[in-house]
């Protein structure tokens, strides 16, 4: 079983940034994004007041201030049919802010100040993550559960459970490791890419984390000790 994560040569890359106040960090982001070819849209808020215009969204988060916003924005993107992915760009903020964002449902962190151009490369990172195809009607199955990698949803014993990007790419690897342990460093590898980006085991330990608080039954994902995460097997 195997999924094509390849990006359609004609396809530009779209992304919205969502910025409450413009900010000179999220200017030079935008004037990155666009010299890396990428069809880049600004928006605010309203973008909660429809379907999702393109697949990424960079939202410029004060870390003081931007926690609502933030909220309400992965709310909106866990009930498109479509999930976009989301990656917060904080300045000035700190470790547990990003921690925060994360367990709050956004993708990735992008801590300013930052390279412009890593911001540019977590975009391409995440962008890959939710444009599969190649897989049968889009899923894939192992026992009960069933991944919708189009609708970015798992089903499983009846119950629909929306998934983050991440989330998705994690599940996809143990999915399609049929019940065998993948390490840590093997799922950084498949989930998150290739691009040279500073992503530590512990964001796995986070995502299985995030995972099995949303499965009915946690003990779906094994954790294999000295190894990693597996599958149980039915």
């Amino acid at each position: 079983m195997s999924v094509d994560e390849s990006l359609p040569a004609l396809e530009p890359l779209r992304v919205t940034v969502v910025a409450q106040v413009t900010t000179p960090v999220t200017q030079a982001v935008v004037a990155e994004l666009r010299r890396g070819a990428m069809q880049v849209e600004i928006g605010s808020a309203d973008v909660l007041d429809g379907a999702p215009d393109t697949p990424v969204y960079v939202v410029s988060v004060d870390p003081a201030t931007g926690a609502p916003l933030a909220d309400r924005l992965v709310a909106w993107a866990a009930g498109c049919e479509l999930r976009p992915g989301l990656i917060a760009l904080i300045e000035n903020g700190t470790g547990s802010d990003a921690e925060s964002m994360l367990a709050a449902g956004f993708d990735d962190v992008a801590l300013a100040p930052v390279s412009t151009r890593e911001v540019a490369a977590r975009v391409r990172a995440v962008h890959r993550r939710v444009h599969w195809k190649g897989v049968p009607n889009g899923r894939l199955r192992f026992g009960e559960l069933t991944l919708d990698l189009y609708g970015r949803a798992l089903w499983f014993r009846g119950k629909t459970i929306s998934l983050t990007s991440i989330e998705l790419a994690v599940l996809r690897e143990l999915i399609k490791a049929r019940g065998r342990p993948l390490s840590r460093i093997a799922l950084l590898d498949r989930a998150w890419g290739e691009e040279d980006l500073e992503v530590s085991e512990r964001a796995v330990d986070n995502v299985i984390l995030r995972l099995r608080r949303k499965l009915p039954e946690p003990d779906v994902i094994e954790t294999v000790r000295s190894v990693g995460f597996r599958l149980a097997s039915w």
